[in-house]
């Protein structure tokens, strides 16, 4: 029986045929040290694969069997485990490298490093005799792979070298190796890249298909996120293993290797100097610039162009190199100009993927020779940083922050167990507070103390800030958490009085007052699993109506409860056939979606409309497409994908649109159309979402695909300033910042400013990311489960939607002083202000609703999400009406 090695080998080889290439094959000396003994239990990567790394894109599952027969043949050395999961099921996995004595007392190593972070045990510790922790991560971005396909060359020299150098490094340093930080984009670039290689001769013509992926392209995780900007919200699980992973070793270095643009070179950090995070210790910039010192040296001995302090910053905390920085570890970036495939002609010659491989292998172990170097300073940071973070929070004239449920134990749980996984103190309320206009009481709030271990965190994820030293962003300027869940929360003076600090929280449970009923249900639409109750409902093909006016219902135990607009009614008695099915619904909605159901026993109402009353509307299943592909914004559609399949449990149609000239449109009631270009859109199908429209069918529409919509007379939207040309798309991996055409001067003579100033003069018309304060009207039925007027969006461009002639087709306006957070200029203040956040216009039978922006952004909006599941379920109750019309009671009759 042939061993696991050779059968894995020969499994690649079958795979992978031994062809012709124009481009000779690097021997290992060209990506490691040159010299260097191994030992040769250790097989090489070429061994293992059957060719040598650059000859083709590697696979995660190659990736990972590789490492194992690694970890395997040196035990000493190297430790494999898987840390978690993608969406897709493939293994997020952890390397660990270090000396035979270490791997003998690594959770010793590791309690004594989380030490240094206790000023009660740190004193004790002498850093000078304790092993520096570096955790290095590879190609989050998936089609970024000259990372992931260096990570074989990095774990074999490291597992198999040998010498004195080799063994002093492995003995004051433990490595934390992660291989592959997203695999599903990466097997989906990997595949592209390899089944587009020509295999006598490589094609480095930009325009080849190999360099050319197809929508989405591979850079995104399975529901198109970025994955990059997930460190903060931590929507997926590649960021929840991720930041598991941060916190159980808190390591001193933490790299981030990544690629970029073709025409580029190489850059490492210091970023921009004056977009650092504010609230990150300068210490941890002074080390970043002196770890720079060894990328320089690096990459010069073997002759690349480099570059640093420009282009990129440290400032939004969601990104891999500015978490890191906040908690005291060195978070370095690395961008290596990408092949996007195996070669590609470039500004600055033939980019070949061996040579980008080969950088990544450089930098990977210049930081290595950097940390040794700077071992006792980035302990020493690392001791220090209690004390320094503990002064900062004394300091802090804002002493806690306290926010509030809103009615909603969903979202608050939701923002509990995001501070949970970072570490946050979080107490609950024991006194009621009076903050901002409004009551915090015991029970349905919580406290954000400012003096803990986490405070620069907290800051970051709490603050309004508005002003900037620097007003260009690479990505946003804002992400304050309590505005993404729209939760109500104030910042206090005083820490109030409060119960002891929580544990992860349990997920709350619903209640089910009054008992089973065999007459009717009903429970409100505000909790934010609502959506998710009435699925169930529609998946088990249960009939239900939905609630347009408010009542007070009476249970069959007698208790009373107010129900709103959007409440839902399920009436058992007008299906007695699937009584006990509902009744089995039921208790899974009480337990799984925090929703609180009410048996009731009669439908007549002490107050309101009774259960018999036109008020209530029939509630159709919801079947959705989301068009998807060319043109299309991965981010915001992906977005959309995700909280309906995740939190709705409603799988979309992903309607492509080079499909749509034949899709038979009657087979859904919900079209979206996120952010995008749509142009290509043929006018037959322009003519029968027009039809589909009229007969009833709610078309929701986000960003320039509202431009679009108004250019193609779907309704009558109006925009301020320019409609038909269509914004920019900003480049890739940024937030879409466009320039508000309303604040455009125009003057007869030409206008003259020093070119040198262009970047920051255009900076002053973005809009990058920033959050804005809207009004929304809880009787809409987009504003349905709304408790009051407030709500929060996030903005990432410029796009300005005028309010609708008729007084009751705009339910949310931004208000007249709308920003929240984040940087936007006066002139783009004052141009948002009362326009319109949502607009939804009656179109015959259906409706259409734009939004300008996203909804969804990132996953993580949950007060945003409310309004475009609204769109979705209660889409369909959006009624014309005709303004300044008197209602005529004889009308009802």
């Amino acid at each position: 029986m042939l061993p696991l090695r050779r059968l894995l080998a020969l499994l690649s080889v079958l795979v992978f045929p031994a062809l012709l290439s124009a481009q000779a094959a690097k021997p290992l000396d060209y990506y490691l040290p040159a010299g260097t003994a191994y030992d040769p239990k250790v097989p090489t990567p070429e061994q293992f694969f059957g060719f040598q790394i650059g000859e083709w894109h590697l696979r995660s599952d190659q990736i990972d069997a590789y490492l194992r027969a690694v970890a395997a043949a040196a035990p000493d050395r190297v430790k494999f485990e898987v840390v978690g999961h993608t969406h897709e099921r493939k293994p997020l996995a952890l390397v660990t490298i270090t000396a035979r004595d270490n791997h003998a007392r690594l959770e010793e190593i590791r309690t004594q490093h989380l030490a240094l972070l206790d000023p009660a045990k740190s004193a004790a510790l002498d850093v000078r005799g304790m092993p520096v922790i570096v955790a290095m991560g590879y190609s989050i971005h998936g089609n970024e792979p000259s990372g992931v396909n260096a990570v074989p060359l990095v774990v074999y020299h490291l597992a198999a070298a040998q010498g004195p150098a080799i063994e002093e490094t492995l003995r004051q340093a433990v490595i934390l190796v992660e291989p592959l930080r997203n695999p599903d984009g990466s097997d989906r670039a990997a595949q592209w890249f390899n089944q587009h290689r020509s295999l006598t001769a490589l094609s480095a013509d930009p325009a080849d298909r190999e360099h050319n992926e197809a929508w989405p392209r591979g850079r995104y995780n399975h529901y198109w996120f970025d994955p990059n900007r997930d460190w903060l919200p931590l929507v997926h699980p590649e960021a929840q293993a991720r930041a598991e992973l941060f916190h159980r070793w808190r390591p001193n270095v933490l790299t981030d290797h990544h690629e970029m643009g073709t025409n580029s070179t190489y850059f490492f950090q210091p970023g921009v100097p004056s977009r650092n995070n504010p609230s990150s210790p300068k210490q941890v910039f002074e080390l970043t610039q002196k770890i720079a010192a060894f990328h320089q040296r690096a990459l010069d001995g073997k002759g690349v162009f480099y570059y640093s302090e420009q282009g990129f910053d440290d400032f939004y905390p969601g990104k891999g190199s500015t978490y890191p920085d906040l908690h005291g570890t060195v978070g370095i970036l690395f961008e290596q100009a990408s092949s996007r495939g195996h070669a590609q002609e470039s500004d600055n010659g033939l980019v070949e993927f061996s040579f980008t491989i080969r950088n990544q292998v450089l930098t990977s172990f210049s930081t290595l020779e950097a940390a040794l170097a700077l071992r006792t300073e980035l302990l020493t940071l690392q001791k220090n940083y209690p004390r320094d973070t503990a002064e900062l929070a004394r300091a802090s004239q804002v002493k806690a922050y306290v926010f509030g449920d809103d009615g909603d134990p969903a979202r608050a749980w939701a923002l509990l167990d995001l501070l949970a996984k970072h570490r946050v103190e979080v107490r609950p309320l024991t006194e009621p507070v009076q903050a901002d206009g409004r009551t915090f009481a015991p029970g349905a709030a919580w406290v954000v103390p400012v003096e803990q271990a986490q405070f620069r965190l907290v800051n970051e994820m709490f603050v309004r800030r508005t002003q900037f030293e620097d007003n260009v962003f690479y990505d946003v300027s804002a992400w304050t958490l309590p505005l993404a869940y729209n939760l109500p929360y104030a910042e206090l003076v005083r820490v109030p009085a409060t119960g002891g600090a929580l544990a992860a929280p349990a997920f709350p449970a619903g209640k089910l007052v009054g008992g089973h009923s065999d007459y009717a249900y009903l429970f409100n639409w505000n909790g934010y699993f609502a959506p998710r109750a009435l699925q169930r409902l529609h998946a088990a093909g249960i009939f239900v109506k939905g609630l347009t006016s408010p009542l007070t219902a009476v249970a069959a135990d007698g208790t009373r409860a107010s129900f709103g607009p959007g409440a839902v009614l399920v009436p058992v008695g007008m299906q007695p056939g699937k009584a006990a099915l509902i009744r089995s619904v039921i208790d899974t909605i009480v337990r799984e979606d925090a929703v609180t159901v009410h048996g009731c026993g009669t439908g007549l109402t002490p107050q309101g409309v009774d259960f018999g009353s036109a008020s209530f509307v029939p509630l159709a299943p919801v079947r959705v497409a989301l068009l998807v592909g060319d043109g299309v914004d991965p981010h915001d559609v992906g977005a959309a994908w995700h909280v309906l399949d995740q939190r709705v449990g409603l799988a979309p149609t992903l309607l492509d649109v080079a499909h749509t000239g034949r899709a038979r449109l009657d087979r859904y009631n919900v079209i979206v159309l996120a952010d995008g270009r749509y142009d290509d859109l043929g006018e037959t199908f322009v003519t029968n979402l027009k039809r589909w429209v009229r007969d009833g069918g709610t078309l929701v529409t986000m960003g320039r695909a509202a431009q679009w919509a108004a250019r193609k007379e779907l309704a009558p939207l109006e925009f301020v300033g320019r409609n038909a040309p269509e914004p920019a798309a900003a480049t890739a991996g940024r937030a879409r910042a466009t320039p508000v055409a309303a604040t455009e001067e125009s003057s007869p003579t030409p206008r003259r400013h020093p070119y040198g100033s262009a970047s920051d003069r255009e900076a002053l018309r973005l809009v990058a990311g920033a959050v804005f304060a809207a009004s929304i009207d809880p009787t809409h039925p987009l504003g349905y489960g709304f408790t009051d007027e407030r709500l929060s969006l996030l903005r990432k461009n410029t796009i300005l939607l005028k309010p609708a002639k008729s007084p009751y087709e705009t339910p949310a306006v931004y208000t007249a002083k709308p920003l929240q957070a984040g940087f936007a200029s006066e002139a783009n203040q004052q141009a948002i202000a009362h326009t319109a956040a949502v607009v939804a216009l009656a179109t015959g039978r259906g409706a259409v609703v734009a939004m300008p922006d996203d909804p969804n952004f990132r996953g993580f909006w949950y007060g945003g999400n409310r309004v475009f599941f609204n769109a979705l379920f209660y889409g369909r109750a959006i009624r014309a009406v005709r303004a300044g019309d008197d209602f005529d009671e004889d009308d009802a009759n």
